[in-house]
Parts: C-alpha cells; structure tokens; sequence
C-alpha cells in the first residue's frame, strides 16, 4: 500500500507547513485543497498568536538574513518602508557619504530576497525621512529631506507627494494650491480611505519649527484638508510613533521637541465628531519605559507595540562610584603629600592655614601692590614688615618676621606682567574673604561635565585674568599655595589616566564581545559577569559597564485604550528579561524601520555612530524577530 503526504495526520501536516515561510509557499499550499486551506489558515493564526505570546513571555529570538544573491541593496538610515502583501517595500533614505537615494527595492519576504523594480512615471526626489504607507495596491509617498549639494547650505525640506501603483509599476506626482507646508519626521496612518499626518519638523515662511498640526489626506480624490481639532494637544514635536486604534482612534507615542527634549508621553486622538479631540493617556509602569523613544524603530502587533531601544541612557558611559562628599572628606597633611611625591616643602605650614588655597574677591588692584593678610597667626604681619620685589626680576625667598611666618612677596601672575605703577605707594592692605575652591564643590557628576561647566563664576565687578582662572588680584596668594594645587593638579591628572585606561578596557571587551556574537556563541549575560568579576579585587578599581551594544525589546499593551464605563484611557509597559536583551540582537542602530510581517518582526538598516570618533557606520542588513521553532 503506497502512502503519501495526505495519510500523515493533521498535526503532523501542520507543523510540515508552519516550517514554510508565511507567505507565498504557504498560500501555495492552501490552494490544493480544503484540508490543506484549513490547515494553512491555522498555521498562519497560529504564527501571529505565538508572536503575541512571545512578546508577553519574552520567549523570542533574533534572525539574520545574510544577503549573499544580487542585486543588494545599499547600506542607508531614515529611509521609508511599507508591507504589502508579501514583500517589504523600502524607499529612498541617506547614506554615510552625505547623498541621498530616490530608488525604490522590494524585499521578497518568501525566497528573503532583494528585487529592484524598474518602475516608470515620475520618479520622487532623493530624499530620507518621508512617510510611507500601503492602501490597496497604492504606496502614498509624502515629505522628507534632502542633503545640500553645497557643504555651507542646509537640508532641504521637501512637500511633494507621489503615489506608486504596485500592478502598473509606476510612480505618479501629485501637488496641489493647497496643502501641508514642507516637512520630515511626521508620522502617518491609514483610516478607511485617508491618510492621517500628525507633527513633524516644518517649514513656513522660511521658519524652521517643529509642528503638532495634523493634515488629511483623502486617498480616492487626493485631496488635502486640515480639521479643527481641540485646544488641548500635544507638544510640537518629530520622529514620533503612530498608530490606528479602530477606524476612528490614532494613538501618538514618544517623539522629539529639539535638543534635549525627548518626550516619553502617550496622546490618544478621537476622530468621531467634527471637533477631534486630544486625550493625555496615562502610562503605567514607567520604569519600564524606553528612554529614547524617538529615532528607534517601532510597530504594532494587535494590541502590543513594540519599540526597539538602548538598555539605560548610560550605555555608551563608564559609570564612576560616588565619590565621599567634600564636606566630610579629611585632606592629608602637607608632610603626607610631600612624602607621597617626593617633593620639597616650600617653608614651615602653621597650624591656623585653612586646608582649601583662599582665592581672593576684590576689585581691580590699585596702583600699588597690596599684601594679603592670611589667616591664622600671620594676620598680625604689617604691609612694613614685608619685603615686595619692584620689578619682574628673579624673586628673591621669602623672608620671615617675628614669629617665622613666611612673608609672601607679590610675584608676577601666569602672563608675567605688571603695572608699570606698581612702585608706588598704596592704601593699607585689608584682609582677604575667604571663598569656597572649585575643589570643594565639585561632585562625581562634575567629573562628567566640561570645565566650563563646573568651574567658578566671576564677580560682575572684577577683573580677572579668566584665560587661566586666575584672580589678577591675589597673585601673592596664589603664590603661597602653588604647593598644594600642584598636588591637587597631579591627583586630577591621575584621575584621567585612570579614566582613559578604564575607557580602553572597556572598549577592549566590546570588540571581543562583537566578535563572539559574529561567530554565535555570545550570552546575553556576559556583560553581567563582566561586572560582578571585579568586585573582589583588594585595589579598589573603579567598576565599569560593558557597552551593551545590541537593541532591547520594549513591549507596551495598549488595550486599555478604549476602556468601557467612562474610564480614562491608559497603557501599560510590560517589564522585561534580561534588560530587554535577546542573544543575536541588532546592533545599536537607530533611523532604522521595523514592519509586521506575518508572525514575525522584520528590522532594516539603520545609521551607527561611534561615540569616539566621527565615523558613521550605515547598515543593509535584514533582522527578524520571531518565536523559537519547537519539535514535535
């Protein structure tokens, strides 16, 4: 008796066909015949049902689709992408070479193949930061920018809107009198039959602003108009997340307002009544939330949305324990310093000399060099009783008067000038305020900050000598305790090398790291050991965080939008394992897209920087982002 595929039972038949691509080979099967449409169907559900599942149990694994037929693609970021059917349509974008494309390629999500279509009509400008969305047979093209031709002149904004028809193979122009001004990094979404446009980066009477405008598009007559829409709304803002909720709701996620102002908030637009309305949604579970929601790719799956991001805003830092606070900080005597670098003292320390240099506050200097009155027991020195040089000769030792006190003379300051009066005689000296050093007030997080930053603030009224943060008043002072900030500068140069060396190391293991991933055999939890390993080091080396350089999942459950009852809308971020980490990941690229295929998530391109020089690195590989496989 001859058996065939048909005498194998339906389990056995179904887990045969949920090893095929969900696609064409699977639409391929579901036209043999009734049992083979029914079990098609249910592999196909059963896909997208496991898809959510895995997002809920972080149960997920990371693909790559090694691109070894021709044509390929090129390497691109903030390009514009779209699912039709079953191919990935990918549009313009930029590269690392400050160019611009304008061609158009189609994915093959079966054979996992590149096609370029050569298409007819008219064709869009180059450009990258467009929107891309599929109605029918129909890719609607709007916006974007363009690289300058010139390296002193701007990007261009661009308002054109083309429509390319799939079954004709051709693009179509279409500018109307009326509609949205020039624009990039607005967000789109299909409702019925228009297209909704919400944000973006503009420009309007040669004004660059950032927008929270909305503009419809209607797709059968392609025709533009703007709704009235509620006082409340959102802020201005670009590079945000859009999605339909129904066929009347538009939830708005994360976005951009300009430097410094990434936003983390959630809007809800309802559509029903001519009057459209904002509703702020709260979020539940912020901790959870990405912290760069807005140039990392995003989609949504039923009622999940997905968000690719960096583990911790710290990724790319070395993270420094706290240091004790200055206050309760004890600072070595100056025999501990001088033995600790072999240096000769300058003259006899008194118990009464304050441990921080006092740097002096006084008005400009008068025609005459004033002597500083320190502290302690040399505040009963008399100006008399000194000795100051006249001129920008050799200075002579300091003197001693009664008690042994060192007499400081008034030396040159770091530009070894002086007032061509400085021989005359001057008003009696007063003493000196003493004011609280850059030493005393700096914290760890200073150490991260530039100089300029962190360093003291100037009187309005006095003038300094601010090229080297020296008071031109108080050279004598200075003087006295040049000592001690050249210790104090010695422990901050040490403090860099130290830090330059962690930085080396660190960098040492993330090539390591890279390189293990490259070859497959690299866990998640390595940067974790990586950390803990030092703990039990009898130096106390500073602890560093490896740069985890792969995308983390973040997974947000929006089906508390439309709540029943009066309830106010809310979404919630879903904790996850392992910092979100999945072995295989993505490197940390961002201006990448991510689309919904069928049962799996399918990632392209992106721009990677590298945070220690100013290379740009561009990508063109193919990421999926499925469950695991079981075996029967």
């Amino acid at each position: 008796m001859a058996a065939s595929i048909n005498s194998l039972p339906n389990e056995i038949l179904e887990f045969i066909f949920s090893l095929l691509p969900p696609y064409e080979p699977l639409e391929h099967c579901a036209a043999v015949c009734k049992r083979w449409n029914l079990l098609a169907t249910n592999v196909r559900a059963r896909k997208k049902s496991n898809l959510q599942k895995g997002l809920i149990d972080f149960n997920l694994c990371w693909k790559e689709i090694l691109q070894e037929s021709t044509p390929r693609i090129a390497a691109r970021f903030a390009h514009a992408s779209s699912l039709h059917r079953n191919s990935m349509y990918v549009f313009g974008g930029a590269s690392s070479c400050d160019t611009t494309f304008n061609d158009l390629w189609r994915f093959d999500l079966s054979r996992r193949e590149w096609i370029r279509p050569i298409s007819m009509g008219t064709y869009p400008s180059p450009k990258a930061g467009a929107s891309l969305v599929c109605h029918n047979d129909l890719l609607i093209l709007f916006g974007g920018w363009q690289h300058a031709y010139t390296p002193f002149h701007m990007c261009t904004l661009i308002d054109e809107l083309h429509v390319y028809n799939i079954a004709e193979n051709r693009w179509t122009i279409h500018n109307q009198a009326y509609g949205p001004p020039p624009m990039t990094g607005h967000s789109a979404s299909v409702h019925r039959n228009k297209m909704i446009l919400f944000g973006g980066y503009q420009k309007n009477m040669e004004n660059l602003r950032t927008s929270n405008d909305i503009w419809v598009l209607d797709l059968e007559r392609l025709v533009w108009k703007k709704p009235a829409v509620s006082d409340l709304k959102p802020a201005p803002r670009y590079g945000q997340f859009q999605m339909a909720i129904g066929e009347d709701h538009i939830l708005v996620l994360g976005g951009t307002g300009g430097v410094n102002r990434v936003f983390n908030d959630a809007w809800l637009l309802d559509m029903q009544r001519d009057t459209w309305v904002w509703k702020r949604v709260q979020i539940k579970n912020k901790k959870s939330i990405v912290t760069h929601n807005w140039c990392y790719p995003a989609c949504n799956v039923g009622s999940k949305v997905i968000v690719l991001g960096p583990t911790s805003p710290n990724d790319f830092q070395i993270i420094r324990p706290n240091r004790v606070p200055p206050m309760g900080r004890t600072r070595p005597t100056a025999e501990q310093l001088r033995n600790r670098i072999g240096a000769a003292p300058h003259g006899p320390m008194q118990a009464g000399e304050p441990n921080i240099p006092p740097r002096a506050n006084l008005p400009p200097p008068p025609p005459a060099p004033m002597q500083p009155t320190l502290p302690g027991p040399s505040q009963g020195v008399s100006p008399k009783e000194s000795n100051p040089s006249s001129g920008p000769g050799p200075s002579k030792p300091p003197s001693t008067v009664n008690s042994g006190v060192p007499v400081v003379e008034a030396r040159p300051g770091p530009s070894g000038l002086r007032t061509p009066s400085s021989t005359a005689p001057g008003p009696p000296s007063r003493s000196m305020p003493i004011i609280r050093s850059a030493f005393s007030r700096q914290s760890s997080e200073d150490d991260h900050l530039p100089k300029r930053f962190n360093q003291q603030n100037l009187e309005h009224n006095h003038m300094a000598m601010v090229a080297f943060s020296v008071d031109s008043s108080n050279h004598a002072s200075n003087a006295s305790f040049s000592h001690e900030r050249k210790l104090e500068l010695l422990r901050k140069l040490e403090d860099k090398i130290s830090a330059i060396r962690r930085a080396k190391e660190a960098e040492q293991q993330q090539q390591q790291q890279q390189q293990q991933q490259r070859h497959g055999i690299r866990e998640v939890n390595n940067a974790d050991r990586s950390i803990n390993s030092t703990g039990g080091s009898p130096d106390p080396v500073t602890p560093k965080r490896v740069k985890r350089n792969g995308l983390a999942i973040f997974v947000c459950d929006v089906s508390n939008l439309l709540p029943t009852g009066g309830a106010e809308p809310c979404i919630e971020w879903q904790e996850s394992k392992n910092s979100g980490l999945i072995a295989g990941a993505p490197d940390h690229y961002t201006f990448s897209t991510m689309i919904n295929g069928n049962g799996e998530l399918i990632v392209f391109g992106g721009l990677n920087k590298n945070h220690k020089s100013e290379n740009l690195c561009v990508s063109n590989s193919v990421h999926f982002l499925t469950v695991p496989t079981a075996v029967v």
